[in-house]
């Protein structure tokens, strides 16, 4: 990783020299930080100045991540915390206390909750196992499920957003509304006229998307499939934020009959007026979009291609895979994605 912290392995660990990581205001790594770490697919260790000790372990090899601190005596972990598994182990003949999130969907949203345990452990001089119920209870109280948008589901907006607006400008507000799916049970995003798409937004720095199922890339007859790649990245003070983005698109809706279809869709797609307060991270683009026609050739898992290698596909109930096309170079698009994703970028650079 350019630029990146020198690391040294240890006990089947990476420990950190030298990681962009500490001033008295900010004791933890950005969450630009985390997600590289994330994606070097290294496992690390990584101290968080204070006291008592607590270093943040990142093991993806392992999905996992969590916290790791010494525990008291009579500590004991709790039980019955869905998402969150919280153990005490042995650690150089000293008993610790490791809260561990073991689903990589959700490793990106629990990094803040594993620095505020980490806060209140250091700064309040709370057990691991007391400052891990006031988190969740605080979050419960303050960020209830119904009043916060998923970080994956936000950056799924941001990028059919891009293109939807472009689509605008391109071909009218008409098109562009009668050809996004938004939430609609539909396999993908975007139906123009000759051609389906799929928007895949990644906030990685390699260009690398998760497909939801085996049917996300198949073609729909005979109509072409394209999957355009949007990387964005955490713009600071700069960039939109998603609510920037909805108020754009609307802005560009000259009737009310658009802007009420327009609503209805992103209402399909999850989003909530409500959600406005907590979606507040700007994002930009972090390169080019890209777009690639699914062919054969195409890297992608089907039904098919299970069933022509003997699976029984009645059996395989779920099916989630990561697709990295880092390094592929896109293929000639139709001038209508050419023209729309040329305008719907500049909203994001």
């Amino acid at each position: 990783m350019a630029g990146g912290p020198h690391r040294r392995r240890q006990g089947g660990a990476v420990h950190l020299r030298g990681a962009p990581v500490t001033t008295p205001v900010d004791r933890h790594l950005s969450a630009d930080s985390f997600a590289d770490y994330l994606e070097s697919q290294v496992p690390i260790d990584h101290p968080i100045p204070g006291s008592p000790r607590l270093v943040l372990f990142v093991d993806p090899p392992n999905n996992r991540i969590g916290l790791r601190g010494p525990a008291t005596s009579h500590e004991v972990a709790p039980a019955g915390l869905e998402h969150l598994a919280v153990r005490a182990v042995h650690q150089h003949g000293k008993r610790m206390m490791e809260v561990v999130v073991t689903d990589p969907r959700l490793f990106v949203d629990a990094y803040p909750l594993l620095c505020s345990v980490a806060d209140r452990v250091q700064l309040d001089q709370q057990t691991m196992t007391a400052a891990l119920a006031e988190t969740v209870r605080r979050l419960g109280h303050l960020l209830s499920t119904e009043n916060v948008l998923s970080q994956e589901r936000e950056i799924g907006l941001v990028g059919e957003l891009v293109l939807f607006v472009g689509l605008v400008h391109a071909a009218g507000p008409d098109a562009a509304i009668a050809s996004w799916r938004g939430g609609q049970a539909e396999e993908h995003d975007f139906g123009l006229l000759d051609h389906d798409v799929e928007v895949k937004t990644t906030t990685s720095e390699r260009r690398s998307h998760w497909i939801s199922s085996l049917t996300q890339l198949v073609e729909t007859g005979d109509r072409n499939l394209w999957l355009v790649s949007l990387q964005i990245t955490a713009a600071g003070t700069t960039g939109r934020t998603l609510p920037d983005l909805i108020t754009i698109t609307r802005d560009c809706l000259s009737s009310a009959t658009h802007r009420t279809a327009f609503d209805d869709l992103l209402r399909s797609s999850g989003w909530r007026d409500r959600y406005e307060a907590t979606c507040r991270r700007r994002w930009r683009l972090r390169t080019p979009p890209e777009a690639f026609r699914v062919s054969e050739a195409f890297p992608r898992l089907t039904p098919r291609l299970l069933t022509d290698a003997g699976v029984d596909t009645r059996h395989v109930t779920d099916v989630r895979y990561q697709l990295d096309l880092t390094g592929r170079s896109g293929d000639h698009m139709p001038q209508i994605l050419i023209d729309a994703l040329k305008r719907g970028q500049r909203e994001l650079s």
